[in-house]
């Protein structure tokens, strides 16, 4: 063993592992070599001439490389052939390493390297080969690389043959033409789903080289690419469109014809990762219209057109999809909608687009402004893809509300970040979504298909049409990226659709998100995250208050939400601040609480009153009518009372008569902080606390020396005599574009701090 010392086992498959005495060391106990490895090892290391490094594949249990000097003699491939035969155990090849077929010999900086082909009964095994260096004397092995694999040969008692093969893959690439002769060469491919038979096919073209896998059984395509290096072209296109980048809301459609300040809204752009076919066609995108006979096409990969020219839509959806797929590996998702995205533009005479998750398609309508001429419609679209490529069946439960929210999002984030950094100008709104596409159909000035900032909660402001119901989750995540940043905010949305399945509600889908920052950032953004969601009514886990057993302190107050003629108004957003000053922990006392409550409601309660610390975080939920009731204990010396209503029946609220200061020594076993810090891998405090979406009227456990209040669930007779509202139209239905898409001052309270901390608001205000 006096010998150990003098070699290096690598246990990782890219870091150099010291190893002295007995002590291997490895990333795995797994890794650790067995005895025979071992010893084979041992053996390497005593006909070195210095000290060797090896990296170990623990997977094949086999070293990946040697680096060290070991004599031989003989010409070149003899002395290579002579190493490896002796080594043949421990590299896991046939003893006369008779599988390996020379098929180069270059001479380089450091010597000559020979590179042999893994064969399998007389087939190549596609990308499987093993290189050998020696010394520019000749005289020593200096490395060996091993990428070869323990196979066999599939059988196919009858291949398809040369000529069939050769057939499919011209098919595959659309027969272009060829500038050499075709090559059909059958091996073994372990790359593509299990080991098979198959024939790479290499079809030369002007501007492409394509491979094409068949299967040499069946004669399907196995796989496609493009050898070549890809090309860059240049197009002009507006970014991210001609609204939000000018500012210019008064810019008309006039039926696309182009004008003049049209012309001037486009920026010259590089077009990244073309196939070099001419054509609108790379890595990630693939731009076509519906007849091919149309399609954009340049030599020299130059696209410059107005928006009056239909190929204009081509270079807009291949830009924006391009970009927003680079963006998604930049935040380091190198598997989320990671395809050639086809793009359809001028689909059609309608004012719609879609996204089909049976062809994975996109198709963007000409009517109105022509939909692929606004980069967020084309984001919008591309979001479905995302969600459908990374949940497949996605669309259950409010996943159809979560998508429509998520496309706005994600054209907004995206583009928001995206404009400025190419040199662009910022955008004029950003949170408002497509108002290029929006002129023809929207009265608002600026003109949006939706908006990211809209003040809609859940589940009061819900009616069932994904596209109204998804404001409520854009405005989620919007509030939340403000709060965190894009790149967090991006990451973790993205992160947390890896999480659902395919019929999430808010509230899980709000739960992801704080997974997934708990797995990527160790929970570093979980407050601001959670508070931005909750203030939308998305999440509804609520947060475990603090237990203080012993009332320290009491203040009377007098404190409710605004009324006309004793009722609260429909669509009303009002929160009532109460506070007293210094307390560790306070409570309050309602007098009475009257909320409209219906089976159609969620959870019953149509109308409900939030109680929320001074942070934003939420402690309890209630409704219904009641008197007498004590609310939870909430950590501070504040409690925000939140009064949401929907459209329909109006009762009299709530009205807080006293706050209580809380203290005392805490029960062993009480919920300890929701902010406490976790290790990385632990799910979030968040996700142990009840989830409330079949929670009776009260959300919240009763508190500590307060009686059970009284709970009636029945609809309350006043419905018949207020009635429902008139329709809102600011809740109404969304046409045209992509995917059809009270006064009064609050009560004074009594020996309490109001003041500038008391606010309520409408949040159907009209905007500036």
């Amino acid at each position: 063993m006096a010998r150990m010392s003098r070699f290096t086992w690598l246990a990782a498959a890219v870091a150099l592992v010291a190893c002295t005495g007995d002590d291997l060391t490895s990333d795995t106990a797994t890794a650790v070599p067995a005895p025979a490895a071992y010893r084979s090892v041992a053996a390497l290391d005593a006909a070195a001439r210095g000290p060797v490094q090896v990296r170990w594949d623990v997977e094949r249990d086999r070293p990946a490389a040697v680096i060290g000097e070991f004599a031989v003699t003989g010409a070149p491939e003899v002395a290579a052939r002579g190493f490896l035969r002796s080594h043949a155990a421990l590299f896991r090849i046939a003893p006369e390493a008779k599988d390996l077929a020379l098929m180069t010999t270059r001479r380089g900086l450091t010597g000559t390297h020979l590179r042999f082909q893994q064969r399998v009964d007389g087939l190549p095994v596609f990308d499987r080969q093993v290189v050998v260096t020696l010394s520019p004397s000749g005289d020593r092995v200096r490395a060996v690389q091993l990428n070869h694999e323990a196979v066999a040969a599939p059988p196919v008692p009858r291949p398809i043959g040369d000529a069939a093969a050769l057939a499919r893959a011209r098919a595959q690439v659309g027969a272009p033409a060829e500038i050499m002769v075709p090559t059909v060469e059958r091996g073994v491919d372990l790359d593509h789903g299990a080991p098979r038979q198959a024939y790479r096919v290499t079809v030369a073209a002007a501007r492409a080289t394509w491979e094409v896998g068949v299967d040499a059984a069946t004669g399907a395509v196995v796989w496609t690419r493009d050898r070549n290096v890809n090309a860059n072209g240049t197009g002009m296109v507006f970014d991210t469109n001609a609204v939000a980048s000018t500012g210019n809301t008064a810019l008309p459609d006039n039926n696309d014809a182009t004008s003049a300040a049209l012309d001037a809204a486009r920026f010259m752009v590089t077009l990244p990762n073309l196939d070099g076919s001419g054509v609108l066609r790379g890595t990630y995108a693939d731009a076509r219209p519906t007849n091919a006979g149309q399609r954009a096409t340049s030599a020299t990969l130059t696209f410059n057109y107005d928006r009056a020219d239909n190929r204009f839509e081509e270079v807009m959806a291949y830009y924006h999809l391009d970009r927003a797929q680079a963006r998604i590996q930049a935040l380091g998702f190198t598997a989320v909608n990671n395809r050639v995205q086809v793009a359809v533009v001028n689909d059609g005479n309608q004012d719609n687009s879609f996204y089909s998750p049976a062809n994975k398609q996109l198709s963007f309508g000409a009517g109105g402004v022509d939909d692929a001429e606004d980069g967020e419609v084309v984001l919008h679209e591309y979001g479905h893809s995302i969600q459908d490529n990374q949940v497949p069946g996605w669309g259950g439960g409010m996943e159809g509300a979560m998508g429509e929210g998520f496309g706005d999002y994600l054209a907004g984030s995206f583009e928001q970040v995206q404009a400025p950094a190419a040199g662009h100008p910022q955008l004029a709104d950003p949170a408002c979504v497509a108002d290029w596409d929006a002129v023809s159909y929207d009265t608002r000035n600026p003109p949006c298909l939706r908006r990211l900032d809209e003040p809609k909660h859940y589940p009061e402001d819900a009616d069932g049409e994904v596209h109204n119901d998804g404001e409520m989750w854009s405005a989620g995540l919007w509030r939340a990226r403000t709060a965190v940043g894009a790149d967090i905010a991006d990451r973790v949305v993205i992160e947390g659709h890896e999480l659902l399945g395919t019929t999430a509600t808010f509230d899980q889908a709000a739960n992801a998100i704080l997974t997934a920052d708990q797995m990527l950032f160790a929970g570093a953004n979980r407050l601001a995250l959670r508070r931005a969601l909750y203030h939308h009514g998305l999440l509804r886990t609520l947060v475990p208050g603090p237990a203080f057993p012993t009332v320290v302190n009491m203040q009377a107050v007098n404190v409710g939400n605004p009324v006309t003629g004793g009722l609260y108004a429909n669509n009303a957003d009002d929160t009532q601040t109460v506070t007293l000053a210094g307390a560790a922990a306070v409570r309050v006392h309602f007098a009475s609480i009257a909320t409209e409550t219906a089976g159609s409601c969620f959870a019953g309660a149509c109308d409900s009153v939030y109680l929320f610390d001074a942070n934003g975080d939420l402690f309890q939920i209630l409704s219904g009518t009641m008197t007498d009731v004590t609310s939870v204990q909430v950590p501070g010396d504040t409690i925000r009372a939140r009064l949401v209503t929907n459209r329909t029946g109006q009762r009299a609220g709530y009205r807080i008569d006293r706050i209580e200061a809380m203290g005392g020594v805490q029960p062993i076993d009480a919920a300890q902080p929701i902010d406490a810090a976790q290790p990385i891998d632990a799910a979030p405090a968040i996700d142990a606390a009840p989830v409330i979406d079949a929670a009776p009227v009260i959300d919240a456990a009763p508190v500590i020396d307060a009686p059970p209040p009284p709970v009636d669930g029945s609809v309350d007779p006043i419905d018949a005599a207020v009635g429902p509202d008139a329709a809102d139209p600011g809740k109404g239905d969304e046409s045209g574009g992509c995917c059809q898409t009270g006064s009064g001052a609050p009560p004074a309270s009594t020996l309490v701090v109001i003041g500038a901390a008391l606010a309520w608001w409408r949040r159907r205000r009209p905007r500036a």
